[in-house]
């Protein structure tokens, strides 16, 4: 007899890779299409009223009605209503932004994500824009293309600093990969420093003394959650604290940076360049100035888009399958004493 059933959205496509799933008894697996605009993702995260919903698929609404646990990058709003029986939301994304609007962060239903999984994964997006950046690979590649052989200096990372703003799964192997290039390492944790030690990161700071941080690093690596004490940290004042020869790498949200400062700062040369995955608005729009910036490196929020995430988010649900049955702890579960 099934004892539990979860509701998938959107990956019948990729049914093969929930074998793990389908493979624990008591299981029913449905697949059921949930799709909604950029417009709606770009609001859910950056917390703005959400255009008019569109009708739910009568399919995807009795899938909803059975669930006792829903697996999705993105949920239906009202979700607690459609789903009654719900007991478990489980996110295959790392932050949970887009969980908003759906009236399920201002729950007790359990959420997880997989925001310790892909760390590394992140982590070596941030070197492919340190690097670019530090050997000059976009004006080289520019010289390239007409043929023109003009040498220049680079930048050696030995002996550089890397702030890290957010010491989590992201930071910490920021943190590991940057000592492996002989780089000092500061790192802002969510709470008191003193007493802490996390691997790769060579001095623990706290809130308190971000402009210290923000003065000392060559590279500043924002790499925080998005909650209220984060949104908006890095701004006017805390550009301007930078060093004019510091880049910025982000790949937490857009929602952390003031991104008009950050094109203000830019522009009059303030820090070096920005390297961005995230933006405020997504995808970003063709009017914004990021595109065009010279000292600006943009990708389209790509730094966890590899072949093997979907296998490996479910096996990591698979695993959390097994300890929600067994009435044991969920892993990657959600603080909401965090707030989101």
């Amino acid at each position: 007899m099934t004892r539990l059933t979860i509701v998938s959205l959107n990956t019948a496509h990729r049914d093969g890779v929930f074998a793990p799933v389908r493979a624990i008894d008591g299981v029913e697996l449905v697949h059921a299409d949930y799709r909604v605009s950029w417009e709606e993702i770009s609001a859910r995260r950056a917390g703005r009223p959400l255009p008019d919903p569109e009708p739910l698929p009568a399919e995807l609404a009795a899938a909803l009605a059975r669930a006792d646990v829903v697996f999705g990058f993105v949920i239906p709003r009202g979700i607690l209503v459609l789903a009654p029986g719900v007991r478990w939301i489980a996110t295959p994304a790392t932050g949970v932004d887009h969980l908003r609007g759906t009236g399920v962060l201002e729950s007790a239903i359990p959420v997880t994500t997989v925001g310790g999984l892909f760390g590394p994964i992140i982590a070596e997006h941030v070197f492919a824009m340190i690097l670019a950046f530090a050997k000059r690979l976009p004006h080289f590649g520019a010289q390239q293309r007409t043929k023109s052989w003009q040498m220049s200096r680079v930048t050696a990372l030995e002996g550089r600093t890397v702030g890290l703003v957010g010491v989590g799964a992201i930071g910490s192997a920021v943190a590991l990969r940057a000592k492996a290039f002989g780089m000092r390492t500061i790192g802002l944790g969510r709470g008191e420093p003193r007493g802490r030690t996390i691997p790769g990161v060579d001095e623990l700071v706290g809130r308190e003394q971000l402009s210290d941080l923000l003065a000392a690093a060559d590279w500043l690596v924002v790499a925080a959650a998005d909650t209220p004490v984060t949104r908006g940290m890095i701004g006017a004042h805390e550009l301007a604290a930078m060093k004019p020869e510091a880049v910025l790498v982000n790949v937490a949200r857009g929602s952390l940076v003031d991104e008009d400062a950050l094109v203000h700062a830019l522009r009059d040369g303030r820090i070096a360049g920005a390297a961005l995955d995230v933006f405020a608005t997504e995808p970003l729009s063709p009017d914004s100035p990021l595109w065009e910036m010279p000292n600006v490196l943009v990708t389209p929020h790509i730094a966890t888009n590899v072949p093997e995430y979907l296998a490996r988010a479910v096996a990591a649900f698979a695993s959390n399958v097994r300890r929600f049955l067994a009435g044991a702890p969920l892993e990657q579960q959600l603080r909401r004493d965090r707030g989101y």
